[in-house]
Parts: structure tokens; sequence; C-alpha cells
């Protein structure tokens, strides 16, 4: 279904499977079916958006989250309960409001952005944000 309905590659969608699943066999950390839904949508419409960057974008499954690559890795969605995290390589960037510093988070991203609903993926983080960490990824 991740697949054909939202497009994601085999390796994202096997992924948002194995959290989904083993959140499951968590008792109490089961997110709300909205909820999940949320996030699946969120996660789709972020990696739609990476990927349309250019057609050099390498998503590349990890434990926990999907990489994207150009030459150099620029960009990571990490689906969680509540939101799907955005780890960005943005260096000389500023930190303010929405773009958190994500030194504390992974220190292999300099910002990170959380996600909850597809309303939030806006011009400024899917226009700007997702197109500079790209571009600078080469």
């Amino acid at each position: 279904m991740l697949k054909e309905k939202h497009g994601l590659a085999h390796g994202a969608a096997h992924r948002v499977s194995l959290i989904a699943r083993s959140r499951a066999d968590q008792p109490g950390t089961e997110p709300s079916p909205r909820l999940a839904r949320a996030v699946e949508d969120v996660y789709a419409v972020l990696l739609e958006r990476a990927v349309a960057r250019g057609g050099d974008v390498e998503q590349a499954p990890k434990k926990g989250y999907v990489s994207l690559r150009r030459r150099k890795q620029f960009a990571m969605l990490r689906p969680g309960a509540k939101w799907v995290n955005v780890g960005l390589v943005l260096p000389g960037v500023a930190s303010g409001d929405r773009l958190e510093p994500a030194a504390k988070w992974n220190a292999l991203f300099t910002h990170r952005v959380r996600v909850a609903t597809v309303a939030e993926i806006d011009k400024q983080l899917a226009g700007w944000w997702l197109s500079a960490a790209y571009n600078s990824a080469t």
C-alpha cells in the first residue's frame, strides 16, 4: 500500500512498516490510527518533494530512517510516533523557530524540522530548506 498509494520506494516502505510493527508490539506505544495515517502521509509527501529536487537523489534506507543523498547525504526522514523528523545539512544557516539545531539529536545533520501534518510542508521547508540542503550536497 505504501508503495502503490504513496509511491514510496521499497526500502522506505519497508522501514515505515518495521517501525509501525515494532511500536505495535509495545503496549501503550501505538499511535492512534489517525495519527499513524498523518505520519504516513507526511513521510510520503516529504519523500516525494525530496526526490523531485532532481533525478540524482538516492534513497538509502537505514535502520530507523531513510537517508537522502546526491554525492553526499543532504537530508534524512525519520518517522516518529507524533511527527516525522527531517534532518537537514545546512552549513552556515542560522537556526530558529521550526529550524532547530540538530547537534543533540543527530550529529550528522546541522538542523532538524519536526513535521506532524502535510500542511506543515510549506514553501519554507520544501522550497527553501530542502532545496538548499540538496544544492549543498554536490
